[in-house]
């Protein structure tokens, strides 16, 4: 597979984006990992322009932030929404572990699903509003830098975004976390280099306490792991006093 039809069928696979028809059901999905940072910069971009028109028109911050968190779960679909819900419905009960699974297949959206949706989301406005344009637009390329950590991990069943799932770390994973790493130092220079690391950490724990919990991770903490990762990386930015 060419590195455009990857990078189309990737594009396909995180986002709702019209792509040329021909590409998206293609081989080798899982390769198109490399280009995960990337998506997450052009899903920051479309954010960035949503952020900026609000302003523009109504003169309030915390508009443009709304609007930005509006403009990235259309353009996800609510894909990695819809994992964070699951998995906080599975992970916060005392049930063994069949159980828990059961409640993080189960589509329907339970008490401590909803919850984690509102904290999130309120979460993600408050910060962005607070922090800018730049947080709007690199926000989900630090969710993104991110996955590759969480794919090293075996996967139950090679569907969905299990796909991408592998026992250890490949070139793609590698060269996706670089290029993610890349942006947010050219974008942020010496202030990237606290919340670079603080995510990286925080997904690795992560992914070892998903392990723990349900034997590996599953397309559902894979969406929960990226909206973490996003607010880490906004939390640890309003620390550093913003990136206006």
């Amino acid at each position: 597979m060419n590195g455009l039809r990857l990078f189309w069928s990737t594009l396909a696979f995180f986002t709702i984006l019209p792509v040329p028809s021909s590409y998206q059901k293609q081989q080798e999905l899982s390769k198109g990992i490399l280009y995960c940072t990337l998506i997450g910069l052009l899903i920051g971009l479309i954010d960035y322009l949503c952020y900026g028109v609000a302003i523009f028109f109504f003169k309030l911050s915390w508009i443009g932030a709304i609007c930005a968190v509006l403009s990235e779960t259309i353009v996800t679909g609510g894909f990695h929404l819809n994992g964070l819900a699951n998995t906080c419905d599975g992970f916060v009960t005392t049930a063994k572990k069949e159980k828990m699974l059961e409640r993080i297949k189960n589509k329907k959206i339970g008490t401590n699903g909803a919850l984690a949706l509102i904290f999130d989301i309120v979460l993600k406005i408050v910060f962005l509003e607070n922090n800018g344009y730049l947080a709007v637009l690199l926000a989900p390329v630090a969710g993104k830098m991110a996955i590759p950590i969480f794919t090293k991990s075996n996967a139950a069943k090679q569907q969905g975004s299990s796909l991408y799932l592998t026992p250890k770390y490949t070139k793609d994973m590698i060269g996706a976390i670089l290029i993610g790493i890349a942006l947010l130092t050219g974008f942020l220079q010496v202030k990237s280099i606290f919340p670079i690391l603080t995510v990286l950490l925080s997904a690795f724990l992560f992914r070892e306490y998903c392990q723990q919990k349900n034997g590996s991770m599953t397309k559902d903490t894979l969406g929960a792991g990226y909206e973490f990762s996003e607010m880490i990386f906004l939390a640890i930015m309003a620390l550093q006093g913003g990136i206006q």
